[in-house]
């Protein structure tokens, strides 16, 4: 049975990962307003700073939820991108990590970092499968997925809608079984 904790503050060696607070909107539209930075999420980019302040709003609500999981991620004091854990399966203890940067932090290892910190945390309060996956265009997203100790499961034709379009995905995941906690 999963220990349900929600989103607790998580340090890494360069990383802070913590809840969302409405100081973070101006930072929150960069990359939910961004069509280049959003392309790979599952939202359509953000229009106008008050779609960005809704969204950021009901996810600041959310923290009420003891199984919501959702991220902001704080690199160099700036807050540069989210990580989050959604599509909860209960009967199998199953969790999907998802995250999206601002561009200008891309390629920094910011994302596997941030993922490797979540795959931990998940496994700490008893899920036993983390899963993630990309659109086939996001090769970079894949090298995360891997470099964080997934394992390649296949593509999974339609089935994932990114930034509004159904689009095939590749799939990924790791084990408690295959990790050492």
């Amino acid at each position: 049975m999963v220990h349900h904790m929600g989103t607790q503050e998580i340090k890494t060696k360069r990383l802070l990962l913590r809840r969302f607070v409405p100081e973070d909107l101006q930072d929150f539209f960069m990359w939910t307003g961004s069509p280049e930075a959003s392309r790979f999420i599952m939202e359509k980019p953000h229009k106008t700073i008050e779609e960005a302040k809704k969204d950021l709003d009901k996810r600041i609500a959310s923290y009420a939820k003891p199984d919501y999981y959702m991220w902001g991620i704080i690199f160099e004091n700036e807050l540069v991108g989210f990580c989050c854990g959604n599509e909860i399966n209960e009967e199998i203890r199953s969790i999907c990590i998802g995250y999206g940067l601002k561009k200008q932090h891309w390629n920094k290892g910011i994302a596997t970092e941030a993922t490797q910190a979540l795959i931990r945390y998940f496994f700490e309060i008893d899920f036993n499968r983390v899963f993630s996956y990309h659109n086939p265009l996001n090769p970079a997203s894949g090298k995360v997925m891997t470099k964080s100790g997934m394992t390649f499961e296949g593509r999974i034709r339609g089935g994932s809608l990114l930034a509004g379009e159904i689009c095939d995905c590749l799939q990924y995941s790791i084990l408690r079984s295959d990790y050492q906690l």
